[in-house]
């Protein structure tokens, strides 16, 4: 009995100083704190520009639809789609045989009336004559009164000035016809390269519907509008960029050639136009294009990268660099054109920034420039 006393009370202490060496506090040492990687960049005062995008489509700056003026069969089709055009170049010509016929006839009958004007004129100076002398007579009292209001009125102008009327309108009948017979051959009204031709000869051609277009693409121009925000920002006779990605990967150079004083109608826009020289003609209507404004400007100002200014708590604010430790200012900011922000507060010019890592720090944490 007493050895299985003794033998629990030996388990007993071994057991208690088992889970006394078990609960021994251990020492740990301090990890260091984690080191950043950043990049930098010293910050200067510079210019800076705000710009704004505008769209639109590429338009020629002149088209023209023909069509014939007076219809009739084709005798001939000079020109195909793509074709460079002058001003007044034949584009294609009706049969004209019929309108020879009109030309010759309206020429007979001017002719005749010109001939009936000279007989009546003579006719007429003949009974003025006779009127004088008749005059006379009835002064003596030699002949009655109807012989001489006979002779008053042969004397009298009214079949001149009839034969005058009716010379007038030969004449003008004459130049019609004239007209029908040289509008049988088309010409271009303006200089350019053919878009549309809707003409086959030996089809017939009437003037309900346009036969040929025809565009002039050097320059070429953009409509588009603006808000009433930047209607005063720029001004007609202003250089702009134009981005059109289908043309090239830089961009042209434009003006504003039209800007209206007064918004269209039921919009709150006011609309613009930008013309570009197209000598080589690489610009196509239809194209899409992205004119970029100078909208704001300041000159001599702080402004750092987009991405070096943090929101922290609502505010904004950059990490500097000093002695190798990241530094958090709150700063405060004007312009933003997406690459840039101005800074009008909490920076000097000569500090180093922080521009890529920013997002990682915290007031405080040791850094490594990298770049």
């Amino acid at each position: 009995m007493k050895k299985k006393l003794v033998l629990v009370l030996t388990i007993v202490i071994l057991s208690t100083l088992l889970l006394s060496g078990c609960g021994k506090t251990e020492t740990v040492t301090a990890q260091p704190e984690k080191i950043i990687n950043v990049e930098t960049q010293k910050i200067e005062k510079q210019n800076f520009t705000l710009k704004t995008t505008l769209t639109g489509k590429i338009e020629p700056i002149q088209e023209a639809s023909i069509s014939p003026k007076v219809p009739g069969k084709i005798e001939k089709v000079n020109v195909e789609i793509g074709d460079y055009v002058k001003q007044g170049d034949v584009l294609f010509k009706l049969e004209q045989e019929d309108s020879q016929l009109h030309v010759d006839q309206a020429q007979a009958s001017y002719e005749l009336t010109l001939a009936n004007l000279k007989r009546t004129q003579e006719q007429t100076n003949n009974a003025k004559e006779n009127y004088n002398r008749m005059k006379a007579l009835y002064e003596q009292k030699v002949i009655s009164t109807q012989q001489f209001e006979t002779a008053e009125l042969n004397a009298s102008d009214t079949n001149l000035d009839i034969m005058k009327a009716q010379v007038k309108q030969s004449e003008i009948s004459l130049q019609t016809a004239n007209k029908a017979f040289s509008d049988a051959i088309v010409t271009s009204p303006i200089s350019g390269f053919i878009t549309f031709v809707n003409v086959n000869k030996g089809e017939f051609s009437s003037n309900a519907a346009p036969a040929v277009t025809i565009a002039n693409i050097n320059p070429v121009q953009i409509k588009t509008s603006v808000s009433e925000y930047l209607i005063n920002k720029f001004h007609k006779g202003d250089s702009v960029d134009v981005l059109i990605k289908s043309a090239r990967s830089t961009p042209f150079k434009g003006k504003i050639s039209a800007l209206s004083p007064a918004p269209a109608k039921n919009t709150m826009t006011y609309p613009m136009k930008v013309t570009i020289d197209n000598t080589d003609s690489i610009v196509k209507p239809g194209m899409f294009a992205e004119i970029s404004i100078i909208s704001d400007k300041r000159e001599n100002v702080l402004s750092v990268p987009s991405q070096a200014v943090v929101i922290k708590d609502g505010n904004s604010t950059v990490f500097v660099i000093k002695n190798n430790k990241a530094q958090m200012k709150y700063v405060t900011i004007g312009l933003d054109n997406g690459e840039m922000i101005e800074i009008k507060k909490g920076l000097q010019a000569g500090e180093i920034i922080v521009i890529k890592g920013q997002n990682y720090l915290e007031n405080g944490n040791d850094i490594k420039v990298v770049k």
